[in-house]
Parts: C-alpha cells; sequence; structure tokens
C-alpha cells in the first residue's frame, strides 16, 4: 500500500484521473458546441450595425461567445466566417479586443479594491484576478510576464598559447 496516496496500487491512481478527464471530455465538447453552434433565427446578414455592436461589446470586457447569444446578432461561428473572410474586419476585432485587454485590466484593479466585481472572498478575487491578468498577458503583450534572459557568450580563451575551452579561462 502506498502511504502517501492511501492506495493498494501506485497506477490506479493515474487511471482514476484518466477516466475522470475521458468522462469530462465529452460533456466539455458537447457545451461548447451549444455555445458556438448558430441559433435559429439570428441574423446571417451583415450591417455595420451589427458588426458596431459586436466591436463596442468586445471592447467593452465581453466574450464573444456571450455576445453572440443575443438573438439579434450572428452566432459565434457565423461571426468568424465573417472575419475569415474580410481582412479588415479582423483588424478591427484585433483592435477591439486591445480595448477588451484594458478593460480587463482595469476590472482587475477594481476587483482588487473592493470595487465593481469584487465578490468580497479574498481568496475568490484573488484567483478572479489572477485568471484576468492571465488572458491579459495572451490578449496583449503588454501586459505579458516580463521574462529575462541572460545571454552568456562562450569564447575560447588563450593562455600561454593553449586554448581552454570554457566560460572564460577557469578551465572549465
Amino acid at each position: 500500500m502506498d502511504k502517501n496516496t492511501k492506495q493498494s496500487h501506485p497506477n490506479t491512481g493515474l487511471a482514476t484521473v484518466v477516466q475522470q478527464q475521458q468522462a469530462l471530455a465529452h460533456p466539455v465538447a458537447e457545451s461548447v458546441k451549444a455555445a458556438t453552434r448558430p441559433r435559429a433565427g439570428q441574423p446571417t446578414k451583415r450591417t455595420d450595425e451589427v458588426v458596431e455592436e459586436i466591436l463596442d461589446r468586445i471592447a467593452n470586457g465581453e466574450s464573444l461567445i456571450n455576445i453572440c447569444q443575443d438573438g439579434h446578432l450572428p452566432g459565434y461561428s457565423t461571426f468568424n466566417r465573417w472575419q475569415r473572410e474580410d481582412l479588415e474586419l479582423l483588424s478591427m476585432v484585433d483592435v477591439a479586443y486591445q480595448f477588451h485587454a484594458r478593460t480587463m485590466d482595469d476590472m482587475a484593479d477594481s476587483i482588487l479594491c473592493g470595487g465593481i466585481g469584487s465578490t468580497g472572498d479574498f481568496k475568490r478575487d484573488e484567483a478572479r484576478v489572477g485568471h484576468l491578468r492571465y488572458r491579459l498577458g495572451k490578449l496583449n503583450r503588454r501586459f505579458a510576464e516580463k521574462q529575462q534572459i541572460e545571454v552568456i557568450h562562450h569564447e575560447p580563451v588563450i593562455i600561454d598559447m593553449q586554448i581552454i575551452e570554457g566560460p572564460g579561462g577557469d578551465g572549465v
């Protein structure tokens, strides 16, 4: 018996996790299909007013999936098709997502200050802000984690007319 996991066979825990993931895969795929499928009665005709409303709502922090749930707006897959077919629209959506990132940054600050969006539960607010910051880094490089990279240049050093390989004369 494994005293850390309290299981008789060490592979049993792994099999259980895999089984749980497999059990969740189908419901997750079905909910994605349900959220992104076109709904009867949703318009498929593109108008400037519809595009403008979608861009405004993206810029104000709403997710495209939620926006496309409104009956007077096109479905998620329809709007994505419009973007694939029109690079100018794709560019406008990218700009809207830049503003979306700023809105999410403001929301994160508000939550941390106990303002709008705060649940009052510190742990939950902290987790929500962590998720917002993660998404910010994906949406806009301006908000990404800064990485410091140290570059070390290795050159051979010549001492007494012999070449010593390594980081610089220490014989390594």
